[in-house]
């Protein structure tokens, strides 16, 4: 048994916008935060700058420390050798798969998929409330403020809620047999019917139809219309692998087989996956497409001509096999691109700093990215990605999501506090954490969280995913 963290607070889902309260019904006070150096991402780094986040969650005020007024019922901050910068965004994770960190590895991507899906359907429900969220409390930890986040559990919308974080949780659906369509369409109805009561400014609903080898294309087609009618958000996993192409193109290739052998029928497409999504109209819906490791300069292009946006999963790919996805190209066409840490499942953990050099790295030598535009990819890049206005960046009237990090270990001193950053920063070095100018992370604390009860809970998950996991063999469990 999972022991519970606890019930959420009433009302906890709506708190994103309008003025804050604290736990007890009081308005909350501003927020105003100084450091060494502010960086705006914007703008230009401000040194010995601060950062005032009034009663309503918004920024009020930035600039040098001297100039920022100082309310007499602000809460202040002083976090001395440190870099003050915009929440980080994470457009792409599985927070209620966190509890499966380090069960499945070094397997064929189908192989993976069929592992990772068995353990799933293995598990009881309440395992996953306590991993997702016990992901959001160590995404607080890692200076992530706002997630994108794909499931099926309705864990991780009720846990970003109840937290305190920002995000969207897109419902995943799930049919490959076109006589499932109806019912998979049903399924969906009746869990957004459950996740709209926790929607907010903070927290919006989307829909994610999986991927091409687990939606037909009548499904597609019918999610299509769902969401544009509903005037939700979009994402999809597309042209993440070299499997995934074989049966699109080509109508072979492992899924092909495990389709095939449960009595579906499997043709070529007669396109890509990005032609195929922009055949029922899914593009139109101006998407998060979800990897594109696969996506040729042309379907990039069509992707750009639709809306689109993409979210980039360095670690992810690598960990699975699945090779680089052309970012250079992304670049040269201006897509809003943000960035991902997948699964912790699929990657390894929730630290973004990796991530983004990862990303850098993939870049040919003298094309690479400066250290501001590795920090708008962890913020402003990430919230363009994921369609969320005043995110990711510290201007006035912007959300007051806010993350610090130490400057004052030996690999962070540097003249630049932007390459201090980019290049030497990791989740560790955080020291400060909120969302609309609520602390949420602060030194090693969760202020407001009971986390003896968040640990324990988490760790019984974790302990149950590991004695499902040995009784898993990864053949035979294609996603339903």
């Amino acid at each position: 048994m999972v022991p519970g963290p606890g019930k959420p607070r009433a009302g906890g889902a709506k708190d994103g916008g309008g003025p804050r309260h604290g736990r007890r019904g009081a308005p909350m006070k501003p927020l105003r935060v100084a450091a060494r150096w502010v960086l705006p991402v914007s703008g230009e780094p401000i040194a010995d700058g601060a950062v005032l986040v009034g009663p309503d969650g918004r920024i009020a005020a930035i600039g040098p420390d001297r100039s920022v007024p100082r309310p007499a019922r602000a809460d202040e901050v002083s976090l001395g050798e440190a870099a003050l910068l915009p929440g980080l965004v994470n457009a792409h994770t599985h927070l209620e798969l966190t509890a499966l960190r380090g069960l499945v590895r070094d397997l064929p991507f189908a192989d993976w998929i069929r592992t990772v899906r068995a353990i799933k359907y293995g598990l009881d429900p309440r395992i996953y409330r306590a991993s997702a969220r016990w992901a959001v409390l160590e995404s607080f930890a890692a200076g992530i403020t706002t997630s994108g986040d794909t499931g099926t559990t309705l864990q991780a919308a009720s846990a970003l809620a109840e937290l305190g974080a920002r995000g969207i949780a897109y419902h995943e659906v799930f049919g490959p047999d076109p006589k499932q369509c109806a019912e998979s369409v049903a399924g969906l109805e009746a869990a957004l019917a459950r996740l709209e009561p926790l929607a907010s400014e903070r927290v919006a609903v989307g829909v994610s139809p999986h991927a091409p080898y687990t939606v037909s294309d009548d499904l597609l087609g019918a999610v299509t219309a769902l969401t544009a009618r509903r005037r939700l958000k979009a994402a999809t996993h597309a042209a993440e692998s070299v499997e995934e192409r074989l049966l699109v193109e080509e109508g072979r290739g492992p899924f092909a087989d495990d389709l095939r052998a449960r009595g579906i029928a499997v043709e070529p497409k007669g396109t890509t996956t990005l032609g195929w999504l922009e055949r029922a109209g899914f593009l139109a819906l101006r998407p998060l497409l979800i990897h594109c490791v696969t996506a040729v300069p042309a379907d990039l292009a069509r992707a750009w001509r639709a809306g689109a946006t993409v979210v980039h999963c360095p670690w992810s790919n690598a960990m699975l096999g699945h090779g680089r996805a052309d970012f250079a190209a992304m670049r040269r066409l201006k897509l809003a691109v943000g960035l991902g840490t997948d699964s912790v499942a699929a990657g390894g953990g929730h630290d973004l700093f990796t991530v983004v050099r990862q990303a850098a790295l993939g870049l040919e030598v003298g094309r690479g990215l400066a250290p501001r535009e590795m920090l708008r990819l962890l913020t402003l890049g990430g919230a363009e990605a994921l369609g969320l206005d005043g995110v990711g960046t510290l201007t006035a009237g912007a959300w007051g999501d806010l993350t610090a990090v130490r400057l004052d270990a030996p690999a962070s001193l540097a003249a630049d506090p932007e390459e201090a950053v980019a290049w030497s920063a990791t989740a560790s070095d955080v020291v400060l954490t909120a969302v609309a100018g609520r602390v949420v992370y602060r030194a090693g604390r969760w202020p407001g969280v009971r986390i003896g009860a968040e640990r324990a809970a988490f760790r019984a998950a974790a302990e149950a995913a590991a004695t499902v996991s040995r009784s898993v063999r990864p053949r035979g469990i294609l996603a339903r």
